[in-house]
This record gives structure tokens, C-alpha cells and sequence, in this order.
């Protein structure tokens, strides 16, 4: 009878349901009879395994009831038949039933039966396949124990011997993972090898024991180096991947194993095309392995790892974002007591600890030591893999120390390094990387504490690395620079000038063995000039003063290396160059100078946090202010404003980047701009965020957290970095989004009708930079102003507010004239420093237009950013000169927000309407009794000239119906408590009824038309003196909202003086509309204000300085 003809038995339903009912007495026939049906009948049907199965149990339990004595083939099927569901169900259930089946079947069969071979080799398998589950080692011996004795029992010339010799060498090799004992590999390679020989080819299991053979060649690799074992479980793997046919389910678990034979030779040769195979093969291993199956978790650690390694060859941030989550991932679908958890959490915290270096986020180096110290307590003593973990926990924890500064890290750092080396024999590969690692901890601990015997251990233990790891191994280059970093140490302790000699040796074999384009390439040319730089201080010697600069010069280019650590080697440079005069020329500077300014995106970069981006920003604006220094002493003006630029608000500059009109991208690559505007779409709120950890759903691992917001956001920066490579590839589109240039800043501003001030604060000079719309540059110098005393001045004014207890609107009633003598020396410094001269060097009568006093637009750096400069003058004179006598004064955050706002009135179109709103009475806020008369005054004016008006007062002024309403205005009156978050600019907000009203609300609330804002509430142009070049102020906040002139306060205003100058502020304004003086770009605001505080002033009186200082204007 052929299996055609009984395939089509079984399949009848009528025949099948005719049989169960025949044999319902004899649960054994029952049992064989379902199996053959669910063997047979397709597709497979899991209920009919399960009769099969429940029919044998039956069978087993009533077995002396039914006379039947062939007990141990009845424990034989039904272990068999356990097994096939777990196959199908995963169940550990099934497969601890499966097992004792099969031990009762064995236990049942005399050596001399025929069928016990076949019984222990099925025995075998479910114990190495309940370990896999449970991790227990007894059951792992077990097996090894079951499948010699198989093999033993098998004749010479059975074919089933291929398979149990298979079978043995993989228990082999599992249990030499936990175990270590070198001679279970050697069987194991030994076992593979022989079961390779025994089949022949076009046999069906040729490719799984190739796969096998790799599995073993692999792991012997990992303990012994031989070079050409893992050649060999390449090519073993490579045949098992190509032999398997397409849909074949052995075919995921092939990739991946090729994938990390790939991976481990790359490690050792450094050849980058097989890591980049590696992370093919992994990729395609996770897409064919279905969800559920329980290799799926190891199959993303594995990819985890290959995109790890990548990184570290390639520095591709995206590859280490991709590293973490597949590692993360890895760790989520492990059952807790897996014997793979503590390398999955060994892998995460790898990643964890690498990304720290790339981005310098603190969360992922503490979420890296809480992984490892998690990996060294789930893994037994004796498990092979132990040392390393410790190396690793060592490795996150000294670097948790340079971080934190915490001495017990570094302590647990050294011990854990020596642990490491204690567990691991003589002659293993990983040996000399923990020799390096202990070497750099003991460093580190030298350098805390300086016990000389730490630094003589850590270059003997460096020594010790180089002289294990073979020639042409790819870590040798970095084991060659930690030895030469400690050999600089104790040079700079002891003088001993062969230890710097050997380190300048050491580091040029570290540069020249790394490859171009490697990670590290970067940090060992730093570290080789750094090595100069120190015998040049002991001997003065200008070559290698050369040689110093010309290494931090080439590691600047490397843009694989991190940005935080070129900024660093340009920064040296600097200094070098600035100290030796002798080997600095003009053009070395100045591209010292460039190189620091290239990579201001990468420092605050748009894939990190707010808050981090800010303290970034706070970290360059001295290193910008430097640069445009060297710019103005080369006499390179246009340079100097370039840089001036592209270190001015730099996160405003981020938020409206993501709202660049991406028309004319659209019209050319139209693909490219809807993907932009997709990971724009995603960044517009997610750039705004600062991210806390969510914990991890990880109960036993206190301390492990996943941020996946951050991760998101990252993810997106890296997609929005990539897609704008691909942008500025196009014809065309080289600089999009890129800073502009000054001659194409100066196409745009020749436009203008008035100059702009920048003033640059530096430690070697001070100077204002003068820029006409003809595009001439005129260079100020202020030799009476320096960088100490621009620091006490902006001091001194911030003491001065403080005595007057300015916070919030209405709060203070500005009667008197107290601290008069301070106000007055204030004022008149920053007169004499710096506006009088920039006064006397600019042409006013040249700039002045009909009987209007000229329009300056002033951009201050550093600590000036705190001073009014359009009230400076000599006021202890009746006849001294002010400020507000020569010029109309505004503000910018920076040319490229004055020039788009320019731009965008010169092309408005729409007719003048109002929106006011006020708070008289917010609750959890101070009343401001005043703004009310001042919003219905207001209202009843504009009226009165037909303009279109809607009042929003008290609990009307919603933030639900503010941000509805304001796109529907050209002007928007805001006369209410404001306040200013330092951390986040985006989040100051104004106080409306029911809450705040953010910046980041507005955005995209606000009409191409909106054209003037006028901020009648405290404090709404003072931006952070901590990050003074970022303009974190409201005033700045509503440029960048789409406002084209705003009005806005340096401080708190008197409750009584704000309608004073708001009546006088809109009846100028109008004025100066209706008798078409206004020219092209032009608001008419800056006038409109000059004219508002001077009513104020002659009100209150001038030596007020409270009442009518803290109106300015900005923009147009």
C-alpha cells in the first residue's frame, strides 16, 4: 500500500471518524492510528496530534489492564509524539514529558536491543533541548552521556551514526560553554568533522552538520586564537547557508551563524567587507525567523552585535542606535532563567557603554553598569563567558568614574579588570584586551590619586597586551595607544625621558596601523600629538611643536571620530598655535579656527534633548567668540561674520529649520522632500522635549531603563542627518539648510535699510563689527572694553535689578530714584565702551532718512546680551550724551532672523488687524489690575481708525482660543504675566487664564501675515546669561514664531506705565503709516517704540531708568 493511497484514506473524514470509533478500545492501535493521519493529512492539524498523544497516554497508564507488554516502545511513541507538539507549540511542558518518556523507553531497553541507539539519541535531544530551555548543566551531561552511548552502540556502517556523531558534538560544545574545558571543544570540532565526512553529498542534513561543523570551529576559535578555525567556520557555514534551499526552516539559524562567524573575523582581521556581510546575514536572519519562535531573541542580539562592531569600524551613529534596540530587544523576548540572559545583558550594556561615547548621555552609562553587574550575577561560576563579563562591568564602571568622579567606581573598575584575568587560562584569545583594560583603569586610578605603583602596573600590563595579541590582529593599534598613554603619565611624573620617547613610538604605530576611516583614527592621532606636545614643554622643540599641530589638524578631518573629541583636537591646536608664535601662521589659525565652527551641528546636535543642546551651546560660545577674534585680527571681516552667524542661535536656528518651505525640493526630487517633510513633521515636537526614562519591564534588574522617546528622537536626527547627505548630493541643492555664506548673507541684506552691530567680547580684544546694506563691513575697535570687565558690567546690572526686585509684572511700583549712582556708572560704561565709540565710527548723517534719527540694529555676544545699550549715556550730566538722542535703537538674536523678518514684510500684503488679550486677574499670579484699561483703551483706539479688532480679557483668554485666533491677526497685544524657562526656551510661555500658552504651542499657529507682537508683560526679552549667544527669550521666541517686529521687556514694568506707552506706541505707529514715511521691509515699530518711551520718559521723569529702560524692540 503506497503513501499516495493511504493519504488519501486518511484524509476522508468519514473513513477517519469510522476508525476512531472501531479502535475506541484500544487506545495503543488509536494512538498509531492518529499519528499515521497527522503525519498524512495536510495541512497538519494539531488537534489530531493531540488524540494521538492522549490516546498512547492512555495506552502507557493502562497498560497491564490491556495486556500489553512492549512497554518501552509505548513510552518510545509517546515521547515522540510529545515532542513533535512542542515543536509545534513551544511548550516546556512537552518537552519535560517528552524527556521522561524517552528515560522510561531507555530505562526499558537492554544495550543488546536494536532500538536502543535510536531511544538514547532521542533522549539526548530533549534534554539539550530542555536545557536550551531551563539551563540546568545535569541535564546537559545527561545528554553528552546518551548520545556516546548511541554512538557506541551503533555499528561501524549504520547510517544513523552521521547523525548521533552530529548530535554528540554539539552537547560537546554546549557544554563546553558552560563549562570551559578545553577537551569537550576539541570532541566537539572532532565529532562535526567526521559527521561532515560520514555524509554524502545531496544528502538532506549536509547542510546542517556544515552549519554544526562552523558552530564548533567557531567556538574553539573564541578560546584558543587559531587563526584558521575561523577560516574554516566561514566556509562551513557559508556551504550550510548555500545548501539549504529557500524556505527551508533551518535557513534563519544558517544566516545568523554565518553572520557571526563573519563578525568574529572581522574582529581579528578587520576587513570591513565582512562586517558589513555580517549585518546582511543577521538582518535576514531576524526577517525569516517568525515572531514567537524561541531563537528569535538570540537572533537579535546577534544583529545587535554585528551592527555594534560596525560602528565602531565605520562610526555611523545609526548603526549603534540600531546595536541598542535590537540588544533591548534581545533581552525583552528571554524568559528569565534562559542560560542566554547574561549575555544578552552583556550585549546591551556593550552597546550602552559605546554609545556613551558617541553622545555623552550619563543615563546610558548607568543603564550600562546596572546591565553588566546584571550579566556577572546571572552567570554560574565556571560559566565561560564570566571573565568576560567582568572585563566588561570593569570597562563601564571606569568609565562611569571619568564621568561622575565617584572614587568607589574606579576601585570596583581595577578589581573587576583583575578578576577577569584570573578566570581567564593562559593562551586565550580575550586575555590580551583584559590586560589592556586593567592597565587603563589602574591609569585612571594613578591619575586620582598618584600612587606611582598604579602607573608602573598599568604600562606593565599595557606591555603585557601588546606582546600577546598577534601582528595584523585590528585591536593591536589601540593596545599600542593605551601603552603610550601611560608611558606620557609617568613621563609627566617622573621626567624620565625615555618613557616619552617610547610613547611617541608607541602612538605612531597606533596611527599607522589604523585604516582611514576608522573610529578611532581620530583619538589616536589626538593622543599622538598630545604625546609630542609633551616633549616639546620639556625641551622646547619646535619640530615637535609641528608635529603636535599637524596631528590635532588631521584628527579634526576624521569625521568618523566623535564631534566632542575633534572640537577637543582643535581646540588644542589653538592653544598651541596661540602659544608658539614661532610655528603659528595667520592661515593655520584661522583653519584651526574653522575646524571648530564645522562641527558646531555635531556638538548641539539635533538628536540630543533640549536641555542637553543648551548646555552644549553654553560649552562653544567662548570657543565662537575666540574664532571671531582670530577672524577680525587677520583683518578676514567677512569670515568673522560668518562665524559670528553660525554660532548665533543655534536651537532657534534647529526649531525653524524643521519648518523650512521645501517647495522648490519638492518640484526636483519630490521623494526626497516628502520623506524630509515626514521626519520634519516627527522632529517639530520631539526636538522640543527633554526625555526621562520610562523603567524597563525588567523586574529583577533595579535601575535598567529604556528611553524610548530618546531613542525615537535619535532615530529620527540620524534619518534627518541621512536625508540631507542625500539632499546636498543633488545638482543644485549642495547648500541646503547648510549655514549661509556672507556673500550669500550679503545678497540678502543689501536689501536692508539700516546698518547691524554685532560686538564680539573676547579675552584678547573686544570689537563691534559694523555691517551696511551695501555689504561693507566696518571693524570698531573697543580698546576700552574688555572681556573681564564686560563680565563685571553685565554683573553690576544684574546686581542693580536685583535691588529693585524685578520679577514680575505689577509686582513693584517704580516710584524714586534708589541705586541712582549705581544706574548711572552702568550706563555710562557701556557708553564710553561701547556705544560712543560705534557711534563715532558709523556715518549717521548718512544714514539718516527724512527727519528721522537713524535705525540701529544691534546684536551683542556674551555677557552683553544683559545690557540695555539703547539707554547708554552720561546721565550724571544734564548735557552728557544718551543714546536715544543719535539713534533708534532694535535688537536680533542674529542676521539671519532680522533678514528673514525683513524679508517677509518687504513681501506683506494683509491688512492691519488686532488681537489683545490681557490678565487682569490670572489665577496663582499677582493681579495686574492696569491691563484691562490698557486692552479696552486700546481696543476703542484701533476701532476709532476702522482697524478690526477682537479683545480676549480674563478667563476669555483661554489658550484653547488664543492659539485658534492669533493666525487670523496681523498684530497680537499680549499684556499679561510671561515668564521665561532657561532649560527650554520653547517652553517660556505667557499666563493666560487657564494655564500657559508656550512658544512650542505657537508654532504653526501663527499666519505668513503676523507682523508685529507687542509683549506687555516682565521679563520677555532676557534671554539665560548662562547660554547668552541662544537669545532663550519670548522676545526671540516670537521672531522665530513668525512675527516680524516684536515689543518686548528687559524686566518687570511698572502695572501703571505699560498703557503710558502702549497709547503712545500704536498712535506713532499709525502715524507713521498714514504719512508714508515706512520704507520697503519696514514696520515702523522701532520708531513707533523711540516715540512710546520717550513719552514715558518725560511722564516719570528721565532718571526713572526702571520706568522706560526695559522697552526694546526686535527684528523689523
Amino acid at each position: 500500500m503506497d503513501d499516495d493511497f493511504l493519504s488519501q484514506i486518511v484524509n476522508d473524514s468519514n473513513f477517519v471518524a469510522y476508525m476512531k470509533v472501531a479502535l475506541d478500545d484500544d487506545p495503543r492501535k488509536l494512538g498509531e492510528f492518529m499519528w499515521l493521519c497527522y503525519q498524512l493529512i495536510e495541512p497538519s492539524d494539531i488537534e489530531i496530534l493531540n488524540e494521538a498523544i492522549q490516546a498512547t497516554q492512555q495506552a502507557v497508564e493502562h497498560s497491564q489492564d490491556l495486556g500489553l507488554s512492549d512497554h518501552s516502545q509505548l513510552y518510545f511513541d509517546l515521547g515522540v509524539r510529545l515532542k513533535a507538539r512542542a515543536n509545534l507549540t513551544h511548550s516546556l511542558d512537552d518537552i519535560s514529558q517528552a524527556m521522561s518518556a524517552f528515560e522510561a523507553a531507555v530505562d526499558l531497553t537492554s544495550d543488546d536491543d536494536p532500538d536502543q541507539p535510536e531511544r538514547l539519541n532521542r533522549l539526548g535531544a530533549s534534554q539539550i533541548e530542555y536545557f536550551r530551555r531551563v539551563g540546568k548543566i545535569d541535564d546537559l551531561n545527561s545528554a553528552v552521556t546518551a548520545f556516546r552511548r548511541a554512538f557506541n552502540l551503533r555499528p561501524e556502517c549504520h547510517p544513523d551514526r552521521p547523525m548521533i556523531l552530529n548530535n554528540l558534538g554539539s552537547s560537546l560544545q554546549a557544554r563546553f560553554k558552560q563549562t570551559g574545558v578545553l577537551d569537550d571543544i576539541e570532541q566537539a570540532v572532532s565529532s562535526h568533522r567526521h559527521t561532515v565526512e560520514l555524509t554524502p553529498d545531496g544528502h538532506p542534513d549536509k547542510p546542517s552538520r556544515f552549519n554544526n561543523l562552523g558552530n564548533s570551529l567557531y567556538t574553539r576559535f573564541k578560546r584558543t586564537g587559531e587563526l584558521d578555525d575561523i577560516e574554516q567556520a566561514v566556509l562551513s557555514h557559508r556551504h550550510a547557508v548555500e545548501l539549504t534551499p529557500h524556505g527551508h526552516p533551518g535557513k534563519p539559524l544558517r544566516f545568523n551563524n554565518l553572520g557571526n562567524s563573519l563578525h568574529t573575523r572581522f574582529e581579528h582581521t578587520g576587513e570591513l567587507d565582512d562586517i558589513e556581510q555580517s549585518v546582511l546575514s543577521h538582518r535576514r536572519a531576524v526577517e525569516l525567523t517568525p515572531d514567537g519562535h524561541p531563537d528569535k531573541p538570540s537572533r537579535f542580539g546577534s544583529l545587535g552585535g554585528s551592527l555594534h562592531a560596525r560602528f565602531h569600524r565605520t562610526g555611523e551613529l545609526d548603526d549603534i542606535e540600531q546595536a541598542v534596540s535590537s540588544h533591548r530587544r534581545a533581552i525583552e523576548l528571554t524568559p528569565d532563567g534562559h542560560p542566554d540572559k547574561p549575555g544578552q545583558f552583556s550585549n546591551l550594556g556593550g552597546s550602552l557603554h559605546t554609545r556613551h561615547g558617541r553622545t555623552g548621555e550619563l543615563d546610558d552609562i548607568e543603564q550600562a553598569v546596572s546591565s553588566h553587574r546584571r550579566a556577572v550575577e546571572l552567570a554560574p561560576d565556571g560559566h565561560y563567558n564570566k571573565p568576560a563579563y567582568f572585563g566588561n562591568l570593569g570597562g563601564s564602571l571606569h568609565t562611569r568614574f571619568e564621568r561622575t568622579g565617584v572614587l568607589d567606581d574606579i576601585e570596583q573598575a581595577v578589581s573587576s579588570h583583575r578578576r577577569a584575568i584570573e578566570l581567564t587560562p593562559d593562551g586565550h584569545p580575550d586575555k590580551p584586551g583584559l590586560f589592556s583594560n586593567l592597565g587603563g583603569s589602574l591609569h585612571t586610578r594613578f591619575q586620582r590619586t598618584g600612587e606611582l605603583d598604579d602607573i608602573e602596573q598599568a604600562i606593565s600590563s599595557h606591555r603585557r597586551a601588546a606582546e600577546l595579541t598577534p601582528d595584523g590582529h585590528p585591536d593591536k593599534p589601540v593596545l599600542f595607544s593605551n601603552l603610550g598613554i601611560a608611558l606620557c603619565a609617568r613621563f609627566k611624573r617622573t621626567g624620565e625621558f625615555n618613557d616619552i620617547e617610547q610613547a611617541i613610538s608607541s602612538h605612531r604605530r597606533a596611527v599607522d596601523l589604523t585604516p582611514d576611516g576608522h573610529l578611532g583614527k581620530a583619538s589616536r592621532l589626538m593622543k599622538l600629538g598630545s604625546s609630542f606636545r609633551a616633549r616639546h614643554e620639556h625641551d622646547s622643540s619646535e619640530i615637535d611643536c609641528t608635529a603636535a599641530i599637524a596631528c590635532y589638524m588631521e584628527a579634526t578631518v576624521h569625521t568618523s571620530g566623535s564631534p566632542s573629541l575633534r572640537l577637543a583636537s582643535a581646540s588644542r591646536c589653538i592653544r598651541l598655535l596661540r602659544q608658539n608664535p614661532s610655528v603659528s601662521t595667520t592661515d593655520s589659525l584661522l583653519s584651526a579656527h574653522s575646524r571648530i565652527i564645522a562641527v558646531l551641528p555635531e556638538i548641539v546636535w539635533l538628536g540630543y534633548d533640549i536641555q542637553r543642546r543648551y548646555a552644549e551651546s553654553s560649552r562653544v560660545g567662548k570657543l565662537i567668540n575666540d574664532a571671531v577674534s582670530a577672524a577680525i585680527a587677520a583683518a578676514a571681516l567677512t569670515l568673522a561674520v560668518e562665524w559670528l552667524e553660525a554660532g548665533r542661535s543655534l536651537i532657534w536656528a534647529q526649531v525653524l529649520s524643521l519648518r523650512t518651505p521645501l517647495d522648490e525640493l519638492n518640484e526636483s526630487y519630490p521623494e526626497l522632500a516628502k520623506s524630509l517633510r515626514r521626519v520634519q513633521q516627527g522632529l517639530r515636537s520631539s526636538a522640543r522635549s527633554s526625555f526621562a526614562p520610562e523603567m524597563m519591564i525588567v523586574s529583577d534588574v533595579p535601575g535598567l531603563a529604556t528611553n524610548q522617546a530618546a531613542d525615537a528622537h535619535r532615530a529620527l536626527a540620524i534619518e534627518h542627518d541621512d536625508l540631507l547627505k542625500k539632499i546636498r548630493a543633488c545638482p543644485g541643492f549642495q547648500d541646503f539648510l547648510r549655514p549661509k555664506s556672507f556673500d550669500a548673507l550679503s545678497a540678502s541684506f543689501k536689501s536692508l535699510n539700516n546698518p547691524v552691530v554685532f560686538i564680539n567680547v573676547n579675552v584678547d580684544r573686544c570689537d563691534a563689527l559694523c555691517l551696511y546694506p551695501s555689504g561693507e563691513i566696518t571693524l570698531v575697535p573697543l580698546p576700552s572694553l574688555t572681556l573681564d570687565r564686560a563680565t563685571k558690567l553685565s554683573a553690576l546690572w544684574s546686581r542693580i535689578l536685583r535691588n529693585h526686585m524685578v520679577r514680575a509684572r505689577g509686582a513693584v511700583r517704580w516710584d524714586g530714584v534708589e541705586g541712582l549712582p549705581l544706574l548711572h556708572r552702568a550706563l555710562e560704561r557701556i557708553w564710553t565702551w561701547i556705544v560712543s565709540p560705534v557711534l563715532d565710527a558709523l556715518d549717521l548723517a548718512s544714514l539718516v532718512h527724512g527727519e528721522q534719527l537713524p535705525n540701529i540694529t544691534w546684536c551683542p555676544t556674551g555677557p552683553l546680551t544683559q545690557l540695555p545699550l539703547h539707554a547708554a549715556g552720561v546721565y550724571s550730566k544734564p548735557d552728557g550724551p544718551r543714546a536715544f538722542e543719535f539713534i533708534v535703537s532694535s535688537y536680533t538674536p542674529s542676521l539671519s532672523a532680522l533678514l528673514r523678518s525683513h524679508q517677509a514684510t518687504a513681501t506683506l500684503v494683509s491688512t492691519a488687524n488686532a488681537l489683545i488679550v490681557t490678565q487682569p486677574a490670572t489665577p496663582r499670579l499677582p493681579p495686574l489690575p492696569g491691563t484691562k484699561a490698557e486692552g479696552r483703551k486700546l481696543r476703542d483706539f484701533l476701532g476709532s481708525l476702522d482697524i478690526a479688532t477682537e479683545l480676549l480679557e480674563h478667563e476669555q483668554a483661554s489658550t484653547d482660543s488664543v492659539s485658534q485666533d492669533i493666525g487670523r491677526y496681523s498684530w497680537v497685544h499680549l499684556a499679561c504675566h510671561g515668564s521665561q524657562n532657561p532649560a527650554d526656551a520653547t517652553k517660556s510661555a505667557f499666563h493666560l487664564y487657564d494655564g500657559p500658552l508656550t512658544l512650542s504651542d505657537l508654532m504653526g499657529t501663527v499666519s505668513e501675515n503676523a507682523e508685529l507682537a507687542f509683549l506687555s508683560a516682565c521679563q520677555t526679552a532676557v534671554g539665560d546669561e548662562k547660554v547668552p549667544e541662544e537669545s532663550a527669550h519670548l522676545a526671540a521666541g516670537m521672531l522665530a514664531v513668525g512675527f516680524k517686529g516684536v515689543v518686548a521687556t528687559m524686566w518687570s514694568i511698572g502695572d501703571a506705565d505699560a498703557p503710558v506707552v502702549v497709547e503712545a506706541y500704536y498712535k506713532e505707529l499709525i502715524a507713521l503709516r498714514d504719512a508714508g514715511v515706512l520704507r520697503r521691509g519696514e514696520t515702523g515699530a522701532a520708531y513707533a517704540l523711540h516715540a512710546a518711551t520717550r513719552v514715558l520718559r518725560e511722564k516719570v521723569g528721565e532718571a526713572a531708568f526702571m520706568r522706560w529702560v526695559p522697552f526694546v524692540h526686535f527684528g523689523v
